[in-house]
């Protein structure tokens, strides 16, 4: 038996997945169909698309010819992760490289995972807009050599279609990952924590769904 083991009196697991449910959105439509195999067994037949629920973007969904789900080495899903706050969105209404200067700049970024939060209350009730990152901030990641950043639905990327498209194709030339439809960000309560979302390694998908962890360490009593 081997010895590795982690203490969990020092650690906690947050589940950052979203919970899918059948049929329960058009757009995002998600439908199964349960049938039976030869030996009686339940299975289901599943009827969905690449961006549902928690999933990870990949070069692929933007690049014809990129790297899809099965490309990439594992660590590229997993690793240090710093969580990039927005309290007020007033004040950042949209996330600019000097924004991520002012909340990051002393950080050593490279191989690391950005996860953004909107813990603005008057934006999660829908009185302020939501918060954006900008084509710039993209250009800010790659520049500091970030892996992967991380949003839910309460986080844009971009203000629009045309800024959305631009952040994708500067963040993803370089090499980075996208993960969406986080869940739970508001239980993360350090700014620093281990994150994991291992896509399903499938060939020839430009996205693929996700299960998605924080690990961090529990605040000394």
């Amino acid at each position: 038996m081997g010895t590795f083991q982690i203490d969990w009196r020092r650690y906690r697991v947050i589940d950052l997945s979203y919970e899918v449910v059948p049929g329960a959105s058009k757009e995002r439509y998600f439908e199964i169909e349960r049938d039976l195999l030869p030996d009686k067994a339940f299975m289901h037949h599943v009827r969905t698309h690449t961006h549902v629920g928690t999933h990870v973007e990949m070069g692929a969904h933007f690049f014809e010819g990129g790297p899809d789900a099965a490309s990439y080495p594992l660590d590229r899903f997993m690793g240090r992760a710093l969580l990039l706050d927005v309290p007020d969105v007033s004040k950042a209404p949209i996330v600019t490289s000097e924004y991520l200067d002012e909340m990051l700049g002393e950080r050593n970024l490279p191989g690391d995972i950005i996860i953004c939060r909107n813990s603005d209350p008057l934006s999660l009730r829908g009185e302020r807009p939501l918060p954006s990152l900008s084509p710039g901030a993209a250009q800010w990641f790659a520049n500091h050599e970030v892996k992967m950043i991380g949003i839910d639905t309460h986080f844009r990327l971009g203000q629009d279609v045309e800024q959305g498209r631009a952040l994708h194709h500067i963040f993803m030339l370089a090499g980075g990952v996208i993960v969406e439809f986080l869940d739970h960000l508001d239980e993360i309560s350090q700014p620093e924590f281990f994150f994991m979302a291992l896509p399903f390694k499938a060939r020839a998908i430009d996205s693929a769904w996700a299960r998605a962890i924080a690990i961090e360490e529990r605040p000394r009593e």
